[in-house]
């Protein structure tokens, strides 16, 4: 019997691309802010296609962008990595179902919360800001706890932190490995939300895929 249903965060109760889409907005006006039109396209987009959907180590993704465009007066990389860890987080896109999801899940007696990725400030800023914490019972943050998805140990640790057993929980992510394996190889069930990054990507056929995050519903 399902008792809690718990989520990934980007690209699953919210629309991660969009949110980069804001992120890099910021980023050129904190940094760049004389380019030209065009010269901030072409690097958005270099941005969009090298960044991996965030998976990425930042201070070497940024120091081969800083030799990449050629940028004499750059910040050092590990500056550049910084902004993004403190600001990313205020450019948020929830999708429009995540909260009355969590709400219906709630309703219906499932214990709700949120296993991330990321370092500390970064995916602690993106929950304290995007208003969904209030109606999680648990958010666990890879970086406040040293164990990253997938490893199954983040899985079991969640579900014993809620008193569970990690079959009693449903786990709902994007990703094929950190999120879909990674719960499965620790007895959760999953669901996949197809979105993305990984969209259609290593799609299993005994995982539910779903593309709007209310479709949880059908499923729990």
């Amino acid at each position: 019997m399902i008792k809690a249903v718990l989520f990934d965060f980007d690209e699953t109760l919210q629309d991660r691309t969009a949110a980069f889409e804001k992120y890099m907005d910021t980023f050129f006006a904190d940094f760049c802010p004389d380019i030209s039109g065009d010269e901030k396209e072409k690097r958005k987009e270099e941005m969009r296609v090298t960044g991996n959907g965030g998976y990425v180590n930042r201070e070497e993704w940024y120091a081969n962008l800083i030799k990449s465009w050629n940028w004499t007066d750059a910040p050092s990389s590990k500056k550049l990595a910084e902004h993004y860890d403190t600001r990313f987080g205020d450019h948020n896109v929830i999708f429009p179902d995540s909260v009355r999801l969590l709400k219906e899940l709630k309703s219906r007696g499932y214990i709700t919360g949120v296993i991330t990725n990321g370092p500390s400030v970064l995916q602690n800023h993106k929950m304290d800001a995007s208003g969904l914490r209030p109606y999680c019972d648990i958010v666990v943050v890879s970086g406040d706890v040293g164990v990253h998805k997938p490893d199954p140990a983040i899985f079991t640790y969640t579900a014993e932190k809620l008193g569970l057993k990690t079959e009693e929980c449903v786990y709902v992510g994007d990703h094929p490995v950190n999120d879909i394996r990674g719960s499965l190889d620790a007895g959760m069930k999953a669901i996949r939300m197809n979105y993305g990054w990984f969209k259609d990507r290593d799609l299993r056929d005994d995982v539910p895929a779903i593309e709007s995050i209310i479709d949880v519903l059908k499923y729990v």
